[in-house]
């Protein structure tokens, strides 16, 4: 049997709605999709494509968590 590799990651992220958000909910959703063309196991590096309606940030600090979110559980797996 060969070896099992890890080619593309789906992850979504939830959050309350900030006080400029039109009705969506309570929530807005961030879609993070990490892949490559040569599959995440088989190179150091990812692209990661971002889909939202809306995500808003306080800080940038809060994006470098939610990246850093997604590289743990990626290297968990990888």
């Amino acid at each position: 049997m060969s070896e099992v590799k890890l080619e593309k990651v789906t992850f979504e992220f939830t959050q309350d709605e900030n006080c400029n958000s039109t009705d969506m909910g309570g929530i807005e959703l961030l879609t993070v999709e990490c892949t490559s063309d040569l599959g995440i196991s088989n190179t150091d590096g990812a692209f990661f494509v971002l889909k939202t309606e809306q995500w808003a940030i306080n800080d940038i600090n809060e994006l470098k968590l939610l990246f850093d979110k997604i590289e743990q559980a990626i290297n968990i797996v990888k």
